[in-house]
């Protein structure tokens, strides 16, 4: 896990890319790794590649691409005539109104088509951004800068729920409650194992927690806490060395056996035949 607060004291770290900068060169360095802030590509030029938790993708001209704090993701390179923006930004940064659009687990892991003058005013807002975190800092600067990477935000928001046409001027209570138990989710998967623990954590009722978070993925409590346990297990059998039960110890489960039933069950193949087929 990388850690943004131990790369700088900012809040966000922004870099234009291309294939010679040494920041390309150091993420092709890095491996398999996850993050514990948002991560941002702003592909203006060229071609870049690479795989975020089993999903290889290719971000091209005009595209914008997105990685959530805590996906595991590997960069595997970028055509010579790339240019991109790259930025980190905390998730402390961005409204909780436009994470509960881009951390929607319905949308998928796909970069964002656009045009050059459909991300103009993104590419704008970056450009701000560098010009002014690159002169000498004062405490109005600092504001105008929180302010561009919001702003930055929205725009990237907007452009994510024009996926799927969710409005994001307001925020429902069944929005904030899913976002939340999410939240919860990806820090407790290893403690909490049933819908009942969740809505206690959340101060809820198991009924009232289970209906928001149906109404705004679609799918019930249970479902995504199976999900998250199962995408752990996958990244610690593609990614580690550890043996079945100790993967499945480090899940939470005390019988390594049952752990393995339920992965079979889910997956449609044991622990040991997803690690095989992967890692061919």
């Amino acid at each position: 896990m990388h850690r943004l607060d131990e790369m700088t004291d900012e809040g966000f770290r922004l870099k234009k890319m291309n294939a010679q900068t040494e920041e390309a060169k150091h993420a092709m360095l890095l491996g398999s790794h996850r993050d514990d802030h948002y991560l941002f590509f702003l592909q203006e030029t060229g071609e870049s590649r690479g795989m975020v938790d089993f999903e290889h993708f290719t971000i091209r001209e005009n595209m914008l691409f997105i990685i959530l704090p805590g996906q595991v993701h590997s960069y595997h390179g970028t055509d010579v005539d790339t240019s991109a923006w790259f930025m980190a930004l905390d998730p402390g940064l961005i409204p909780d109104a436009f994470r509960a659009v881009l951390e929607d687990p319905l949308l998928p892991i796909k970069p964002v088509q656009s045009t050059a003058a459909g991300l103009a005013p993104l590419v704008k807002c970056l450009e701000l951004v560098d010009g002014l975190h690159r002169q000498p800092g004062s405490v109005y600067s600092r504001q105008a800068i929180l302010s561009l990477l919001v702003s930055f935000a929205a725009m990237v928001t907007e452009l994510y729920a024009c996926r799927r046409g969710n409005p994001v001027d307001k925020v429902s209570r069944t929005q904030t409650i899913t976002l939340e138990f999410k939240k919860l989710l990806l820090v407790e998967y290893r403690k909490l194992k049933s819908p009942a623990e969740y809505a206690a954590a959340l101060h809820l009722s198991v009924s009232y927690l289970n209906e928001a978070v149906k109404e705004v993925t679609g799918l019930p409590v249970s479902y995504w806490i199976q999900q998250q346990i199962l995408l752990e297990a996958k990244r610690l059998l593609y990614y580690s060395l550890c043996s079945v039960k100790e993967i499945a110890h480090e899940l939470g489960f005390e019988d390594h056996t049952y752990f393995s039933r339920v992965f079979k069950k889910t997956v449609g193949r044991t622990p040991l035949a997803f690690r095989g087929s992967y890692r061919q």
